[in-house]
């Protein structure tokens, strides 16, 4: 062997050494994961989207309201019951979460609201800084809906299946928020059938209400009946709904109930402002209404109210109550809304009248 040899064997081993050293050191970038991408869901209308990894379509969404409100009314001694002004701001959050089933849809529905009202009052006395001291506004937050649904089947808390009314501001149709159980079935034709069991009476019993409705339903209009029954009160309820579109700018509508007693389902004309829990034994009326521009529409009715009595037996009082309620678009999902009502009863004294009213800001998303 020569030197000759020897150098360029030494160079050789160098040169692998030092590949084999680089091979080492080498970093690998790993390729990279494919992105899940929101995807839109159509099946169930705008707005809908698939929560990524499943095949659950979920739609959010609120509103945000700003209203202004008026009250001089008085009760059934001449003493005011609402006077002056209000104001309130709401927030609102929707969550509709949808999937399919071998038994149908499957839902759950959430609504979250928070209020934040200034009450009509005496004003607060000034402190030391020429403040006015807090402590009249009332604010709350709380779960306005919970609905799971499969189906036709329904459970959860909402408003009760008797709630309904015309589509003016005036008028009163009976019913609050219940814990319930309902199913409704579609039938053909536009019909539509629904029963519930519901629960208005925390840990009163074990007997929940029974309310039926049946509907019908036409390019035209329609027509609903309803039926409730409280088992605590022992007292039934009935009511019916007509709506009718005269023409493709006028809509008429029409209300009429009657109750055996006061009971949870009672319509109260003075929506519990007037000292106490009211109810009236008949009650009559309807609204006329024009779609003038596809932006703006106006209404004006009135309600008739009998034999208006305090829960612990009829007084014979009668109560009219009338309005007028304007919807106007501002631009898409801000509207605006302004209602005027009158209220007056004959007590056989001093026949109380009134009137309310407020501006609305609605914008939904």
């Amino acid at each position: 062997m020569n030197i000759k040899s020897l150098l360029i064997g030494s160079a050789a081993a160098a040169v692998a050494g030092a590949s084999a050293a680089q091979a080492a050191d080498a970093i690998v970038v790993p390729e990279p994961e494919p992105m899940e991408y929101v995807r839109v869901c159509d099946v169930y209308g705008a707005g809908f989207f698939y929560i990524p990894g499943t095949e659950t379509c979920l739609k959010i969404g609120g509103l945000v309201r700003f209203e202004i409100g008026a009250h001089d009314v008085e009760d059934f001694g001449g003493n005011d019951v609402e006077h002056g002004w209000d104001t309130l701001a709401r927030a609102e959050v929707t969550l509709d979460a949808r999937s399919e089933t071998e038994y149908g849809t499957l839902r759950g529905y959430i609504r979250l609201r928070a209020d934040s009202r200034m009450d009509p009052a005496p004003a607060p006395e000034a402190n030391e800084g020429g403040f006015l001291s807090e402590g009249l506004y009332d604010d709350h937050a709380f779960v306005q809906d919970a609905i799971i649904e499969l189906g036709g089947l329904a459970m959860g808390l909402t408003d009760t299946l008797y709630d309904a009314g015309l589509s003016g501001e005036f008028d009163r149709g009976g019913g609050a928020r219940v814990h319930f159980i309902r199913y409704t079935f579609d039938a053909a034709q536009g019909v539509q059938l629904a029963i519930a069991l519901e629960e208005a009476d925390r840990d009163y019993d074990y007997t929940p209400n029974v309310v039926g409705k049946i509907g019908f339903s036409q390019g035209w209009g329609g027509a609903n009946l309803w039926g409730a029954y409280d088992a605590t009160a022992e007292e039934f309820a009935v009511k019916a709904i007509v709506t009718a579109n005269l023409t493709e700018t006028i809509f008429v509508e029409g209300i009429a109930t009657y109750e055996s007693g006061i009971s949870f389902y009672s319509v109260d004309p003075y929506n519990g402002t007037a000292g106490g829990l009211l109810g009236a034994e008949w009650s009559a009326g309807g609204l006329i209404g024009a779609q003038f521009t596809p932006k703006f529409k106006g209404s004006i009715g009135a309600q008739y109210f009998s034999d208006v009595g305090h829960l612990g037996g009829p007084n014979e009082i009668d109560v009219l109550r009338a309005g007028v309620t304007l919807d106007y678009q501002i631009v898409q999902n801000l509207n605006a809304k302004l209602a005027v009502n009158y209220i007056s009863a004959d007590d056989g004294a001093g026949d109380p009248d009134g009137w309310t009213g407020f501006l609305r800001f609605d914008r939904t998303f």
